[in-house]
């Protein structure tokens, strides 16, 4: 049937008018024509109410009730408003137009293969406009199954026009009766399983980055008059991810009856009561389509939505209507104040309770006992990293956290310089250099093995005074940023260079002649007691210049996160995360190395040689021997410097691995690559992908914002991305190559001590002190100088190494405690939260005070998506090669140089980490997700457990208790909520 003057198909084809058809039927027209999925229908034109009106001759009757009428006196409103919708119902409607009504509805019911019940809604055309909606204020009659109901009801629709409420919200918002007419909406009914509201802003707030979904069971219609209490979803409205959400009641839904051919009322069952109606795809396909509506009509909206049980899953959402949302449209689209532009800010985390809460607290580290076996332990470390009786009063209140992240296990006496080095020279940036207003350095002491932290406030009457000298001193950094940079990486690795040419070595059995004559007047023993200091100072020395960028780098970051907090309330913190975090990472060219050679090994026919890579020798000998296998080699060595300076764990412990010293570790990585690829795999990141969609959500974030805030979005962002780049690449240059390299020589001190007998393992040096490795050093030569039998240590030593071995062992027995003392309310060091994850919801957790069922565990939302899988428990670096492919990885931690698992898993959960750890950095690049920070995740979770990782919301979840599944493959998307 062709459009007429009277009946306009919402598919016919013709320009959206709304003096014809109405706010309602326009809209309807106008999304049918942008290819939105709106059920077919009908508009009965204004032209045809006109029509009718005149015909009857109540025009003049209906203008003379309601001339004068006062919106005060609602007794009379209620009087004129059954007057005339008796008049409007009670006249006959013209045969001719009467006949268009029932040709459009016999054409509309012959695009069915059975008859479909039909909705009819009133469309006025001073309804769903941008400043004023008359939501709820005209008819809607559903499920309607037969032409004359549907004859009735339009008429219905049109003295709907004139109810009480009507004609008082028309009085209240000055909007004239003259003109004024109705159209009727003639449409498809949906069966629906679900069905909702949605608006593209927070209807509380005015918050533009948000989407407010509301849903309930079967029709909407009791969601829209307030018969229900329906899920509420409050998603990003830039990534679509759940942000907060509320599981209603709804207590009951509208369902089709068959018998009667009407709707009726019928109870939910508790079961669907609790669970929310709707998954999160479904959540996600309805903010995508209220993003389309908003998009189409340029301003905020508010849409009916629903999905129709009759049509496939992917093609069942059906949008009902989308009017102007009026509340907050109307006013200037600000998420929240505008932010302060002028100085960089600075996050202070919340982690103990406010506003008088009682708190509960952790051990004092005096009251805890010492493990068996492990007496004695406070000996082997120096003073200044124990805690002391003395300072009881002081140490016995303040908060500290078990640094688990760099400092996972018992740390050996020689081993505490990577943590003195390390936060001390982390402290000096914040409290020396820069001055950062709000944050000092973080005190550490060493308990029974393991390293605890607590951050260090600045009074607040010195802050004010600190920010001068920041802005000074960060500034000067900030407008310099890439020859500073450049100068960096000269120093860092002059740095190395120098340290790889040092050199320890042995005594000679006499002093050399041309000594003698030269008149040099030395032995050469001092030359030891150099390279040693020497060592020792260059390690300091990298240190210091690791920190030279690295807190500027969260500084910037945090300023950005601050600013995005304010004014995109609740937005989530990976999404801060994803603006900022660059795609051609220096942390991921290690592993990039790997997947080049493999490819290459491919490339030139070489797989099969990769049959034992445990056998690095053997494997290399037989490449060199093949065809095209020196080209392999070439490329092999060309990796090696630098990249394969890369260590297993994390730097900071001499027993660590690294890739350098153990080639089977990289062949072993690149056979899994070659067979990865052969299987089809992708080995390469989609980069272009990553920028592509992060270009997406800066984009969309910022066109949120006023032009004044964008100017700050701007700055603000353009510094972070500046800036935030060297935090993810400082680690390969400083923990991997500068570490390695420092224990390398380490071992080759030793060595001289294993031949004279001072220990017999070249790890043995470990259980020594920096300042005792000295002293011992003293002692070797000595012995050598007077010419005795032998020095004293190899009898000091024989005995003390395996009682400090002892020591070591029961420490690393005994669980640590997370935390000691009381935490602060707030937390204001960047690292603390940003890097370490220690938030109120960690703090909680390790209390006890999360009320979590058992089975779930919850930590920070690092890295989006939610999947189902095999747990596989891994402790340490040397239980990666247990990991099969699909399995979901469960640590206390990561690092870096775990990398080439990551294209295996489906996910990773750890037991401490924030946003910028490495694990969640790595997740978020392989689009994998990940939860941070979970707390004894990965003691109480066992290998072959089925879970569900929601990196979204920061929850993981245990199925089921059945470990002997171990292995089984297949961890896949899931979509929590009903199905």
């Amino acid at each position: 049937m062709q459009n007429t003057r009277y009946i306009e198909f919402f598919d016919g084809g013709a320009e959206p008018q709304l003096e014809r058809l109405g706010g309602k039927c326009a809209s309807l027209v106008s999304m049918t024509a942008a290819g939105m999925p709106v059920p077919p229908g009908f508009a009965v034109t204004t032209d045809l109410y006109d029509a009718f009106l005149e015909d009857a001759g109540i025009k003049d009757d209906i203008r003379k009730l309601l001339s004068g009428i006062d919106h005060e006196d609602v007794a009379h409103v209620e009087e004129v408003s059954a007057r005339i919708r008796e008049e409007i119902c009670s006249r006959p409607v013209p045969e001719a137009l009467r006949q268009q009504t029932i040709d459009a509805y016999e054409a509309l019911q012959a695009r069915f293969e059975r008859p479909a019940p039909l909705a009819v809604r009133s469309s006025a055309t001073a309804e769903d406009l941008p400043e004023a909606s008359f939501a709820g204020a005209a008819d809607t009659f559903l499920w309607l199954t037969d032409r004359r109901s549907v004859l009735e009801h339009i008429r219905k629709c049109w003295a709907s026009l004139y109810t009480a409420r009507a004609i008082l919200y028309r009085l209240r918002n000055g909007i004239p009766e003259e003109g004024l007419s109705m159209a009727v909406a003639v449409q498809k009914m949906v069966n629906a399983e679900t069905a909702g509201v949605a608006m593209t802003l927070d209807p509380a707030t005015g918050d533009r980055s948000k989407i407010t979904v509301d849903a309930s069971w079967g029709v909407g219609e009791m969601v829209v008059s307030g018969q229900v209490t329906p899920d509420n979803v409050q998603l990003d409205k830039v990534t679509l991810c759940v942000v907060a959400e509320h599981i209603g009641d709804k207590h009951a839904e509208l369902v089709p009856d068959p018998a009667s051919g009407t709707l009726r009322e019928v109870e939910v069952d508790a079961e669907r009561r609790a669970r929310r109606c709707v998954t999160d795809e479904q959540l996600r396909q309805v903010a995508e389509i209220a993003k389309r509506a908003e998009r189409h009509y340029g301003c905020p909206q508010d849409i009916e939505w629903a999905f129709d049980r009759d049509l496939p899953a992917g093609e069942n959402l059906l949008l009902l209507q989308s009017r102007p949302e009026t509340v907050h449209s109307t006013r200037e689209p600000a998420t929240a104040p505008p932010a302060d532009t002028g100085t960089l800010g600075v996050v202070a985390e919340r982690v103990g309770a406010g506003d008088g809460a009682a708190v509960k607290s952790f051990p004092s580290p005096f009251s805890v006992e010492t493990p068996a076996g492990a007496e004695g332990w406070e000996q082997l470390y120096p003073y200044y990293l124990v805690f002391q009786e003395a300072l009881k009063d002081q140490d016995g209140q303040e908060f500290w956290f078990q640094n688990s992240q760099q400092w996972p296990v018992v740390l050996k006496p020689f081993e505490t310089i990577g943590c003195e080095f390390a936060i001390r020279q982390l402290g000096e940036y914040n409290s020396r250099h820069l001055l950062i207003p709000t944050a000092n350095g973080i005190d550490y002491r060493i308990h029974q093995g393991y390293l605890y932290m607590s951050p260090i406030a600045v009074p607040e009457e010195e802050v004010a005074e600190r920010v001068a000298h920041f802005e000074e001193r960060a500034g000067h950094y900030y407008r310099n940023w890439e020859s500073l940079l450049e100068q960096w990486y000269d120093k860092v690795k002059g740095t190395i260079r120098e340290m790889e040419q040092l050199e320890f070595r042995p005594l000679p059995g006499i002093v050399p002649l041309e000594d003698i004559t030269s008149g040099k007047g030395k032995d050469g023993s001092e030359e030891l007691f150099r390279t040693y200091d020497r060592l020792i100072d260059l390690a300091y020395q990298n240190w210091q210049y690791h920190f030279e960028f690295l807190n500027l780098g969260y500084i910037a970051y945090l300023d950005f996160f601050g600013f995005c907090k304010e004014v995109f309330p609740n937005i989530p913190d990976q999404n801060v995360a994803t603006m900022v975090q660059g795609e051609d990472m220096e942390l991921f060219r290690p592993d990039d190395e790997l997947k080049k050679l493999a490819l290459l090994a491919l490339e030139l026919g070489l797989e099969e040689l990769f049959d034992r890579p445990e056998d690095a020798e053997g494997t290399l000998a037989r490449i060199g021997a093949a065809p095209g296998g020196q080209r392999w080699l070439a490329q092999l060595e060309e990796s090696e410097d630098p990249w394969f300076n890369f260590t297993t764990g994390n730097g900071f412990y001499g027993h660590d691995r690294y890739w350098i010293d153990h080639l089977d570790i990289p062949l072993t990585f690149i056979a899994d690559y070659i067979r990865r690829a052969q299987d089809g795999v992708q080995l390469i990141r989609p980069t272009e992908e990553l920028v592509a969609e992060r270009e997406r959500i800066v984009r969309e974030y910022r066109d949120l914002l006023a032009p004044e805030q964008q100017a700050a979005f701007d700055e603000k962002i353009g510094l972070a991305r500046t800036a935030y780049p060297y935090v993810e690449n400082h680690n390969f240059y400083i923990e991997h190559w500068t570490m390695g390299t420092f224990w390398r020589k380490v071992r080759e001190l030793s060595a001289l001590f294993v031949d004279a007998g001072f220990w017999q393992d070249p790890a043995d040096i470990l259980y020594l002190s920096r300042e005792e490795v000295r002293a011992a050093l003293f002692d070797l030569v000595n012995a050598w100088g007077i010419g005795a039998k032998q020095p004293i240590g190899p009898a000091y030593w024989g005995a003390e190494i395996p009682r400090r071995a002892g020591i070591v062992d029961a420490l690393k027995a005994h669980r640590a405690a997370p935390a000691f003392n009381t935490p602060p309310e707030f937390i204001t060091e960047p690292f603390t939260t940003m890097l370490y994850g220690i938030t109120t919801d960690q703090v909680a957790q390790w209390l006890g005070q999360d009320e979590q069922p058992e089975g779930v565990f919850t930590g920070m939302a690092a890295s989006p998506g939610v999947v189902e899988g095999i747990a596989r428990v891994v402790t340490s670096a040397d239980e990666l090669g247990s990991l099969r492919d699909g399995e979901i990885l469960v640590a206390p931690n990561t690092a870096p140089s775990w990398g080439p698992v990551f294209g295996k898993i489906t996910a990773t959960v750890t037991d401490i980490g924030g946003m910028m750890s490495h694990a969640a950095i790595v997740c978020r690049e392989y689009g994998l997700p990940a939860v941070t920070g979970a707390g004894s995740a990965s003691l109480e979770i066992r290998t072959g457990q089925r879970l569900r990782v929601d990196g979204t919301k920061g929850v993981v979840t245990v199925l089921d208790d059945d470990a002997a599944g171990a292995g089984t493959p297949a961890a896949e998307p899931v979509l929590e909520g009903a199905s």
